[in-house]
């Protein structure tokens, strides 16, 4: 909204910043703090991915709540299903493997028991999205959801993984234990297949540019942009809910680096396409008035 365009070119202008002083500093500053065996950097790295997609859960219970109370045409309570279904899947499946995969705990544990660890939290996530739109104002607060989800879909699974399938930038764990050789985020390395032949290691090591989980960090950001759409009530916890989450996106970021699982310049671009789609989703919802509560009331009959 209107009022958050100042605040998010902060954010994307602090990003580019990082990208910038990567360009130069990237090998240095993980020189200097980074390690495989960094267990608060693991831990944070594990549990970031988690609080991120509790905001795709929390489109979930949302989605539920309008399925089963509001005043939609049967068509859409079954799409609002649907799609409440496949939130909960997603924010379940994709940290679930980040507790004991390989940019995990490895090894400590099998890595299914990562799903037992998250599907409580993200299930409490879409219990919570569904109370937190019980009274919504906004009809059309779907609508919003929908722009939501097809911007993260165009993040993490279009934007990110072309990038590192494009790039190949070796991780700064792996030059440590190999003696590969260091590339900067805008070289691509070209031989990674090579490589991986010659060290016997997986694909997921050349995949440093840019940090999926700042990315996946950076949704509370989007959900939290477009909440106070579903009522004026939700407006006094914007700010600080934007804030909140800007400290989870440095926190993340500050954890990957110290995993050796990325550079600076790595996180600061995953933090960047999330923030540069969300400001031009932002455009699009500060002009369609249908979007914004009060155009077009909902009739709850509850």
């Amino acid at each position: 909204m209107k009022n958050m365009r100042i605040p998010l070119f902060v954010v994307l202008g602090v990003a580019i910043i990082g990208i910038i002083l990567g360009s130069f500093f990237d090998l240095g500053i993980s020189t200097a703090i980074a390690s495989a065996d960094n267990k608060l950097g693991l831990a944070i790295s594990a549990i970031g991915p988690t609080i991120g997609f509790a905001g795709v859960a929390v489109m979930g219970g949302g989605f539920i709540r309008f399925a089963s109370k509001g005043d939609y045409k049967i068509w859409q309570k079954i799409l609002f299903l649907v799609l409440a279904l496949a939130c909960f899947g997603v924010s379940v499946y994709y940290p679930a493997g980040e507790y004991f995969g390989i940019n995990g705990f490895y090894g400590s544990a099998p890595e299914w028991m990562g799903y037992l660890i998250v599907v409580l939290p993200e299930t409490g996530a879409v219990i919570l999205g569904y109370f937190l739109y019980k009274h919504c104002e906004n009809k059309n607060m779907w609508i919003v959801f929908v722009i939501t989800i097809v911007l993260l879909l165009i993040a993490l699974l279009g934007v990110i993984p072309t990038l590192k399938d494009i790039i190949h930038r070796p991780r700064y764990r792996l030059i440590v234990a190999t003696g590969v050789e260091y590339h900067n985020w805008w070289e691509p390395c070209r031989n990674y297949k090579e490589l991986k032949e010659l060290y016997g290691t997986v694909s997921d090591n050349f995949k440093s540019y840019p940090s999926g989980h700042t990315a996946e960090a950076s949704i509370l950001l989007v959900t939290t942009l477009f909440l106070p759409l579903a009522g004026e009530k939700f407006k006094k916890y914007q700010r600080p809910l934007f804030i909140t989450s800007c400290c989870l996106i440095v926190l993340v970021a500050f954890a990957r680096i110290l995993a050796a699982a990325h550079f600076l310049s790595d996180v600061a671009t995953g933090a960047a396409v999330i923030v540069a789609l969300l400001i031009i989703a932002n455009e699009i919802v500060i002009r369609v008035k249908a979007l914004h509560p009060g155009n077009e009331g909902i009739n709850d009959k509850e």
